[in-house]
């Protein structure tokens, strides 16, 4: 069985995002799954309480991957316009999306200083990689100093990942609103007010 997890963590995003999220799973995941908000608020029995409650924001993302078992993991902040069965291939790779139809890199002194990664995290397949997060741990204050979020983790620390390549998935950068999922990288009040 199939797991999607989200993290909803603190009060950035109103709950109605993860009831987006799941509705908008059920309407365009065929494969058979199983819902799961990874949250420091439960409310729902889909909810599973964070593990570790000292880390903060999107590190609980990598946290998830503890969990053994084909895998896939949403951000709150996406939008989900049809199908998305294409995403359940290859769990044996960590994989994420590829930022860099988006990103680019016209010039390299500026991405290394700006982005420094061109990984998303605001995708992720997995089933058994609990080594990443065993890596974090390790030395869990130096990459908290080093790194602003995980991406910049996973892109710079040598961590095992594929890239998930396709025109099914864009960015709101792109100025592509009617892909299967738009990511919003954050931006997601500003540009679909509409919404909230």
């Amino acid at each position: 069985m199939l797991t999607v997890y989200c993290v909803r963590w603190g009060d950035k995003y109103p709950r109605h995002f993860v009831e987006d999220l799941k509705e908008s799973i059920e309407k365009n995941l065929s494969v058979p799954h199983k819902f799961v908000c990874y949250t420091d608020t439960p409310e729902h029995d889909y909810d599973l309480p964070v593990k570790y409650p000292y880390l903060r924001g999107v590190w609980h993302k990598l946290a998830l991957l503890e969990n053994k078992g084909d895998s896939l993991f949403f951000d709150l902040d996406i939008k989900i316009n049809s199908n998305i069965d294409f995403l359940c291939e290859d769990f044996k790779n960590f994989s994420l999306i590829d930022s860099t139809p988006w990103k680019g890199v016209k010039d390299d002194y500026v991405f290394r200083i700006t982005q420094n990664t061109m990984v998303n995290s605001s995708i992720m397949r997995w089933s058994n990689h609990a080594h990443v997060f065993e890596k974090f741990m390790k030395h869990r204050d130096m990459y908290l100093r080093l790194y602003s979020g995980i991406d910049r983790f996973i892109y710079n620390e040598q961590v095992d990942y594929q890239l998930i390549k396709t025109n099914n998935i864009t960015s709101w950068l792109e100025n592509i609103d009617n892909s299967a999922i738009v990511l919003y990288n954050g931006k997601y009040e500003q540009v679909q007010p509409a919404n909230n």
